[in-house]
């Protein structure tokens, strides 16, 4: 492939919509009926729906929505394997040359295959991520447990990557990868990015692209996400020899320090009632992200033939990110 490759986004493509399922029914059929409801042409996209071991009835859901699907519509059960193994389900049966990603408790707006595929601009995009909106939320929790996406491509918080509810990439490109990490449970998302980025392709962001997320509305809920994250990264830590795992064990403890530190000077400002609850899930995000790093790089395996061990710059310039950030946080409370 060269930089002059035919934009994917010059023509309508066949696109296949990939949803892992497990266990949220309800949600599933918001969830599909959005897809529907797209207005990319019917006939040049197809929903394919991968329920993941679920015990709750959703088969019976995708018969139903099976008879009144608009476009062609799969679904495919298997054994609980995780979303990114039913994620790769999804890929080996899907027709596309585009698959977009959604998660189950999100809704898509009308125009977010379209958005997505437009992004496709030239041969050298390997993956376009649109806007992640909160849906309706009513709590802070809601509010704070936001997934900037547009961070997430910039690398602000991770090397560079795609959040998987609301993803694109081009199938070849995911076969050359390998397909997902099905040993991550959490951060495989990440995993795909730095696979993705090594080739030379670049991530884009497409703000048009829009999926509204339901967010945790439970502390417990919020509390596990964040572990899960920890969990994900501790994986990361033993897949990559070269990713920063101990600087950024270091940084969130500094960061944990920091918000405890701050605390006396939230308590005279106007507005301190807000600003308490927003430093206290940000000591608890914090918190449960250094646990689930903890248990995640005790007990979790990882196949030594698999682990990579080359240098990898988005590795490199993460880890350059960590040392700055920190170096500004320390000014900060001088």
């Amino acid at each position: 492939m060269t930089s002059n490759s035919k934009s994917l986004s010059k023509y309508k493509p066949f696109v296949s919509v990939v949803i892992p399922t497990y266990n949220r029914k309800n949600s599933l059929k918001n969830c599909i009926v959005s897809l529907f409801n797209q207005t990319y042409p019917k006939d040049m996209y197809e929903v394919i729906v991968v329920n993941d071991g679920s015990t709750d009835g959703t088969e019976e859901i995708l018969k139903e929505y099976e008879k009144k699907a608009p476009c062609k519509f799969k679904w495919f059960t298997q054994r609980n394997q995780g979303s990114y193994a039913a994620r790769n389900l999804g890929i080996e049966m899907a027709k596309g040359g585009i698959i977009c990603f959604i998660d189950d408790d999100c809704i898509a707006d009308k125009h977010w295959i379209e958005k997505l595929v437009e992004g496709f601009t030239d041969g050298w995009v390997g993956g376009v991520g649109g806007q992640i909106i909160a849906y309706n939320p009513r709590k802070i929790v809601e509010e704070y447990a936001k997934f900037d996406q547009e961070e997430a491509i910039k690398g602000k918080f991770y090397p560079s990557f795609l959040i998987t509810c609301n993803a694109a990439y081009r199938k070849d490109i995911l076969e050359n990868c390998g397909y997902f990490d099905p040993y991550f449970r959490s951060g495989g998302d990440v995993d795909m990015g730095i696979r993705v980025t090594w080739k030379g392709y670049k991530l884009k962001y497409a703000p048009d692209a829009i999926v509204y997320h339901k967010h945790r509305t439970t502390f417990m809920g919020f509390i596990k996400q964040r572990y899960a994250y920890g969990t994900g990264c501790s994986c990361l830590g033993k897949k990559y020899f070269h990713f920063p795992l101990l600087e950024i064990f270091i940084f969130l403890i500094f960061k944990l320090g920091l918000n405890i530190i701050l605390i006396p000077k939230i308590l005279g400002s106007k507005d301190k009632k807000k600003e308490l609850s927003e430093r206290f899930l940000n000591i608890l995000s914090i918190f449960s992200y250094l646990v689930g790093i903890i248990n995640g790089y005790l007990l979790q395996d990882y196949p030594e033939d698999k682990v990579v061990r080359d240098k990898i710059e988005s590795l490199t310039l993460f880890k350059n990110k960590i040392r700055l950030g920190k170096r500004n946080d320390d000014k900060n409370i001088r």
